[in-house]
């Protein structure tokens, strides 16, 4: 079995429990984050009240462009270090392939969509007049079905932490203790 330390880089178990710790508490704290935007949101959305709609959707840009991208990527970056670097691997079990992309894809539209998405419901509120409820249209719709679909990502990632569900890939197969490579028949 090819082990962390025969790729050349293996966390120490002191180590291995500080980037663990740390990749919980990004983890959970990008979760917990998500949840209270997803409050603030729909809040914003289903409010009557323009005073509870301006805080609610600058709370929202705030919030989300201080935070987001630095706790994505601590979590992005601390998961990526366990699996390099502890017995898991990248590429050597499905759930870790899964929750890598699960990840991924919020790292990447955070910066991209997301926060764009933020600014422009706290410019809207912005130009408008104080006791004006804002219609923010396609942007509200956009909101919810970002936040159904990133609850579930950030589920499912939670999920095959505990269960580790699927087995080992090919690459993950191949370095299985006491088993032999059995070459392929021509």
């Amino acid at each position: 079995m090819t082990t962390a330390s025969q790729t050349g880089f293996q966390l120490s178990p002191r180590s291995r429990k500080l980037v663990l710790l740390l990749h919980v508490i990004s983890a959970v704290g990008w979760l917990g984050m998500h949840l209270g935007n997803v409050t603030l949101a729909i809040t914003g959305l289903v409010t009557d009240d323009p005073g509870t709609q301006h805080t609610a959707f600058r709370a929202l840009d705030l919030l989300g462009g201080m935070l987001l991208i630095p706790i994505s990527l601590l979590a992005f970056a601390t998961g990526v270090t366990l699996a390099l670097g502890t017995r898991w691997g990248l590429v050597r079990h499905w759930w870790v392939i899964t929750k890598f992309v699960l990840t991924l894809i919020p790292v990447i539209l955070i910066p991209l969509s997301l926060l764009p998405g933020y600014r422009d419901l706290a410019d809207q509120v912005n130009a408008a007049a104080p006791g004006q409820v804002v219609d923010v249209g396609d942007t509200g719709i956009s909101l919810i079905i970002a936040a159904i679909v990133s609850t579930t990502m950030y589920l499912t990632s939670v999920t095959l932490s505990i269960f580790k569900p699927w087995g080992r890939t090919k690459w993950g197969r191949s370095r299985v203790p006491g088993r032999a490579r059995v070459p392929a028949a021509s």
